[in-house]
């Protein structure tokens, strides 16, 4: 093996692209139930469901080639996090993974499910950063995909040369099975993430509903400051200087450019061509903060929290 996923971060600029809704799982706790899907987006999953061999996205999106340069034509080296949705659903994903890697940085989030010896084969591991797998271990029982079937492909990213991380959302019934699945891993030398679980469950609201048992789990297994403090606390940073909007933007499914997750300021459109970015630092103008990326990437001082 002669390339592997870079040992540094080097890059100029971050996006966060939410590349899709679409998702070949159904997670009871997902943030994006049927009612937040477009119509547009639900008639094309049907009709992909009816005629798989149809592909009812083909005529939605951008070329690979197109969003290439868009990137390419603002003379820097972005980090670029691809989360869903499902990525691997995207029509031509490998593709645009291959011509984004040619010159930046990319990280991948994804559930893993679906077959990827043709990533594997196409793509070189020098500029992937990272996958980031959720496990979803009900979802993925209930499809038939096996916790072995996971294990195996992130051993054969691995083997490939490609850096992955491992998330296990800590839906309450499924908390009982963490400890047994984390050793699953830990065997062959993965570290598995607890993830809170957020939502309503047996007529409580978690993460505020977790004993302080269950807590424990999480203070053992997340490793970062930053992201204990996003699980359970509500972080703000208003008023706090942040680079969103100059050096990091998030892109939305329908291309639209955002300064971040949370502060929807219209800064252009990728799939248009079109893009603004601040000149100059601004202040947070948002109550509450879940973008543990730009944080960790310095964006605003997490010392200053509020």
């Amino acid at each position: 093996m002669n390339e592997k996923s870079p040992e540094k971060k080097e890059y100029d600029k971050i996006a966060m692209w939410l590349l899709n809704l679409e998702c070949n799982f159904r997670c009871p706790y997902c943030f994006y139930d049927d009612s937040q899907r477009s119509m547009k987006t639900r008639a094309a999953d049907w009709v992909r469901k009816k005629v798989p061999a149809l592909d009812p996205y083909k005529t939605r999106f951008a070329t690979p080639e197109e969003i290439g340069k868009f990137f390419d034509e603002t003379g820097k080296r972005w980090y670029i996090q691809i989360s869903g949705g499902e990525p691997f659903v995207y029509p031509k994903f490998v593709e645009i993974v291959k011509r984004l890697s040619e010159k930046h940085l990319i990280t991948i989030g994804t559930n893993l499910s679906l077959p990827i010896d043709e990533f594997i084969s196409k793509i070189s591991p020098k500029n992937i950063w990272s996958f980031y797998v959720s496990m979803h271990l009900g979802e993925r029982e209930r499809q038939g995909f096996s916790v072995e079937d996971l294990l195996s492909k992130v051993k054969k990213l691995r083997e490939a040369g490609f850096r992955v991380e491992i998330n296990y959302v800590m839906y309450p019934p499924l908390i009982p099975r963490f400890p047994e699945i984390y050793k699953k891993f830990e065997d062959e030398g993965f570290e598995l993430q607890a993830k809170v679980f957020r939502g309503a469950y047996g007529g409580k609201l978690y993460p505020k509903a977790y004993t302080e048992e269950d807590r424990k789990v999480f203070y053992d297994f997340i490793p970062s400051e930053i992201d204990r403090a996003a699980s359970f606390d509500n972080l703000s940073f208003t008023g706090v200087p942040c680079t969103a909007g100059m050096n990091l933007i998030r892109i939305n499914p329908g291309g639209s450019i955002t300064r971040c997750p949370h502060d929807r300021e219209r800064l252009g459109n990728m799939f248009k061509g079109k893009m603004k970015l601040h000149k100059k630092v601004k202040n947070c103008v948002v109550p509450h903060c879940k973008c543990t990326l730009a944080i960790k990437e310095g964006c605003v001082d997490f010392r200053k929290r509020k």
